[in-house]
């Protein structure tokens, strides 16, 4: 299943970003990585950049695995545009190897590669293209290849993007490093070589020392043997997956070194899934790198405590308070009279509705626990608790409605009412602060 975004972004600045992860590889080769940008494009539009990270990943990645001598173009280019859309097409160019003219129909197919001996030479299952072509035509795009053998290939795919006024979401642009934070002890826990060689391009420019295992098992035989600060945990991987891995870290070796969770499918039963066997947070796939820094200095820069209970588990997930009042600033116009007001109507309603959500899943009385979430859902934005925890408190509701009891559910309602318990606690420390100052 895919689902497709619609948020504002810098085109150039999000290319640029991409292109800035293959930096160490194509060095590594010798090989030259030129950007051609036409500079018409409106610089903001409407789209899915994360997608678009996913597929020019992909592409930029193919080229650059086989091109041994020359180079790499990444051109983009305006097709047309009008008062509400711009068609642009975008060309990766290479030096390298080619692709037979039998072989270009098939490029695209599930496991197709241009010869037997790709795979055993170059490594991967040549599923990266099909992704691709199924993210461009999901967009009601359209993909191509051209290629002559020894000289190179091209592969041009072309995207529709709404035109907007909106200001661009910021996380997309590159990320400015903090050398001060330099030589933190990364292990990635990952078996597919292109997520490895992704998180290595990031951390290297991070300046943080890395180590790659491919599956929990080596996970825990690198961490017996060696000091981390930090561990990324791939949930799907052979052997030993990343819940198992996990869980054997927290109860059998003991430690409580912080593991964020690394999954390309993000549903609100995996997040609870993630914190329950003791995973300090999780982020996406494709990674965004702005993200993945400032998670990893949030969890390796303060004390830690053991992960013993829910409670610690939810309190450490997003690697900060669980409230933001930005919102709520802004709504009440900074009026310290009205804020005091709203947070003590949210303090005084919240408690009973924790109490209630959580007796009626023990009693499984689903009419009432579909009730109180539908209650306590409209002040997590209000008080600013972390969107992903709004997520999980419509899951319950769909879940309680439906009267379905999935695996898992427990878990989300036991991490909901921890969440909002620990809201109520900075809510009150809140208080404090605006009545004394």
């Amino acid at each position: 299943k895919m689902t497709f975004e619609q948020t504002p972004f810098k085109l150039s600045a999000s290319i640029s970003a991409m292109l800035h992860l293959f930096h160490t590889k194509v060095q590594e080769k010798n090989l030259t990585l030129t950007r051609c940008y036409d500079e018409t494009i409106p610089e903001v539009l409407m789209g899915d950049p994360v997608r678009l990270h996913q597929i020019i990943l992909n592409l930029v990645s193919n080229a650059v695995k086989f091109t041994h001598h020359g180079g790499i173009e990444v051109g983009v280019r305006k097709l047309k545009e009008d008062d509400t859309q711009v068609t642009i097409e975008f060309a990766v160019t290479d030096t390298g190897m080619g692709i037979r003219k039998e072989k270009i129909d098939t490029i695209f197919e599930n496991f197709q590669q241009a010869s037997s001996s790709t795979s055993r030479i170059f490594g991967g299952t040549g599923l990266g293209l099909a992704i691709v072509k199924q993210l461009v035509e999901a967009q009601n795009g359209t993909i191509s290849v051209t290629s002559e053998i020894d000289k190179g290939s091209t592969f041009s795919f072309v995207l529709d993007f709404a035109k907007t006024h909106a200001l661009a979401d910021e996380e997309m642009e590159m990320m400015e490093v903090n050398p001060e934070l330099k030589g933190i002890r990364v292990l990635v826990v990952e078996d597919i070589a292109l997520n490895q060689l992704l998180m290595k391009t990031l951390l290297d420019d991070f300046g943080f020392e890395r180590d790659i295992s491919a599956n929990g098992k080596i996970a825990i035989e690198k961490l017996a043997a060696n000091h981390y600060d930090i561990v990324l945990m791939d949930l799907q991987m052979p052997e030993m997956n990343g819940f198992d891995a996990t869980d054997h870290i927290r109860n059998v070796m003991g430690s409580d070194i912080p593991i964020i969770a690394l999954t390309a499918d993000v549903t609100t039963m995996d997040v609870a899934k993630c914190m329950a066997v003791g995973m300090n947070d999780y982020i996406a796939k494709p990674v965004n790198e702005r993200l993945l820094y400032s998670k990893i200095i949030g969890l390796t820069s303060r004390p830690r405590p053991r992960m013993t209970s829910a409670e610690q588990t939810a309190n450490t997930m997003i690697g900060r308070k669980h409230i933001d009042l930005t919102y709520l600033v802004k709504r009440t116009k900074a009026n310290t009279a009205l804020m005091i007001e709203m947070i003590d109507a949210y303090l005084e309603q919240t408690p009973a509705l924790v109490a209630a959500m959580q007796q009626s899943m023990l009693d499984r009385n689903w009419p009432m626990l579909s009730a109180s979430v539908h209650k306590m859902i409209p002040s997590f934005s209000i008080m600013g608790i972390n969107a992903t925890f709004e997520d999980m408190a419509r899951q319950v509701q769909e879940y309680a409605a439906k009267q379905e009891t999935p695996e898992g559910i427990e878990d989300m309602v036991q991490l909901l009412g921890e969440v909002c318990t620990q809201a109520c606690r900075e809510l009150n420390e809140e208080l404090i602060r605006m009545k004394t100052t």
